[in-house]
């Protein structure tokens, strides 16, 4: 009997001692989950600006013209910077709200739209010749550029889709020049 008693308080001391830590560990808990978003959205933080970075100096952009390049350069400046700000608050977070309202933040920020923007305007580039007789075709290219250098990475696809149907409108316009001019000689 004394065994079964002896087995039982320590038992119960035992439980007594646990129950604390076990409380202590659950109060403990969300700061390494914290952690673990916030490591996670630090690597793909880095790993968009790595992108950004290597896009600002890529062929696609270096070959644009001058201007055009300069001001391609600066809007992804100001994304890498965007992203420097949502990189300072995940390192600041201590809730997972706040990792949630991060990870939000960067789930709509977009790096394709610059590789898609550089493209736009390579495209406007290599139709300005074609485009210099006629003053629609100008118009259409002028709007495309710009419309396509006030995309951010936090544009909309509509926002895309614009700039690409005033490129679309300027290749119908020089496309019917080239047509109707064959068609009189």
């Amino acid at each position: 009997m004394k065994r079964t008693t002896r087995l039982a308080a320590a038992l119960v001391a035992t439980a007594a001692l646990a129950a604390p830590a076990a409380s202590a560990s659950a109060q403990a808990a969300p700061a390494p989950a914290v952690k673990g978003q916030s490591k996670q959205l630090l690597k793909d933080i880095a790993g968009k600006d790595a992108r950004l970075a290597r896009l600002s100096t890529s062929d696609a952009v270096t070959r644009l013209a001058d201007d055009t390049e300069a001001e391609l350069v600066a809007n992804i400046a100001d994304a890498r910077a965007a992203l420097g700000e949502v990189r300072t608050s995940v390192e600041a977070a201590d809730s997972t709200v706040d990792t949630r309202a991060a990870r939000a933040e960067l789930r709509g920020f977009r790096v394709e739209n610059f590789r898609i923007v550089a493209t736009i305007l390579a495209k406007a580039e290599r139709l300005e010749a074609g485009a210099a007789a006629d003053p629609v075709a100008t118009e259409h290219l002028a709007a495309a550029e710009a419309a396509a250098l006030a995309i951010t990475a936090d544009s909309t696809k509509a926002d895309i889709r614009a700039a690409r149907t005033h490129l679309q409108a300027a290749q119908a316009e020089v496309d019917a020049d080239d047509t109707g001019d064959d068609a009189t000689a």
